[in-house]
């Protein structure tokens, strides 16, 4: 029997339930956050409780549990599921709303954690690299009141990677209204040009006055991904010049290396845009260096 945790109770997956007045089923007014646990640890758990809690202020979605009671649902739910290696999703909504003649209309959020067993991906994309497409179709607006949160709404993003799929790529990139690289439809990007890294900002890096002057739009799509923090500063330690920037299609396809990052797949090599290769078409020396001090600090 597999258990998870929903609101506030251990349960039956199987049994587990939420109300079709839900508004996370009904509008999508829900945040989550996916994580990777090792050795019944979950990597960078405070990093992805700070950032979840970040998103729901700002979306207005109660979280009613505080990170306390939350560490110990995840330890707890990993043991009852004698899981190891694994891959966890916390997930909040604003659930269902009542009005209330006194208050107001009250929101009596939703809130469940799930965990299964961690299925890597192909070991080839790590020794080989990895093909992505680059959307043309689609843009991403970073006017959205959701932009730069990991929201509920992923139609648009699996539909992208059924795309790339259909066009034997394993990612599809995004880029904004302004046609800058923003992020792969489930991943952060990052790219290597003379010893440089460079990504997209945040929308939380665009409060500096450095970066901002450095980037030719106001607002950002840019997910502050747990995996990219670590990146950023491993990078520093190991002496390469960090460049967070805005990033046109022309810097993309004349990188020395493309890599992309997630708390699943950590460091992922790029070696092809579409048709295009890029550096030598095999993962390079930065991006493998910082794979490996990725894996140490897991």
């Amino acid at each position: 029997m597999a258990w998870v945790w929903i609101n506030g109770s251990f349960i039956d997956e199987a049994s587990a339930s939420i109300s079709i007045r839900d508004t996370g089923l009904l509008h999508g007014m829900g945040v989550f956050t996916t994580m990777r646990a090792k050795a019944s640890t979950v990597i960078r758990l405070e990093q992805h409780l700070k950032r979840l809690r970040l998103s729901c202020e700002e979306l207005s979605i109660p979280l009613l549990y505080e990170d306390d009671e939350l560490r110990n649902i995840v330890s707890e739910l990993l043991e009852k599921n004698q899981l190891i290696d694994s891959r966890l999703r916390l997930t909040v909504t604003r659930g269902t709303t009542i009005h209330d003649p006194v208050h107001g209309l009250q929101a009596h959020p939703t809130v469940f954690l799930t965990a299964v067993p961690f299925e890597a991906y192909p070991q080839t994309y790590y020794e080989k690299g990895m093909t992505v497409i680059v959307l043309d179709q689609y843009k991403l607006n970073p006017y959205d009141p959701t932009a730069g949160h990991k929201v509920l709404d992923y139609v648009a993003r699996l539909s992208a990677l059924r795309d790339a799929s259909k066009r034997g790529a394993s990612e599809a990139l995004w880029f904004n209204v302004h046609n800058y690289l923003q992020s792969g439809s489930i991943s952060n990007v990052f790219l290597v040009k003379d010893r440089n890294l460079l990504t997209p900002p945040t929308n939380a890096e665009l409060q500096d006055p450095l970066i901002k002057s450095q980037t030719v739009y106001p607002r950002s799509n840019v997910l502050p991904g747990t995996t990219r923090s670590v990146i950023l500063d491993q990078a520093r330690q190991v002496g390469l010049e960090v460049r967070i920037k805005s990033i046109s299609i022309h810097e993309l396809l004349e990188a020395d290396e493309v890599f992309l990052t997630n708390s699943v797949m950590g460091v992922m090599p790029v070696t092809r845009v579409e048709r295009k290769p890029i550096g030598d078409e095999k993962p390079g020396p930065v991006t493998r260096q910082l794979a490996e001090r990725i894996e140490q600090t897991a």
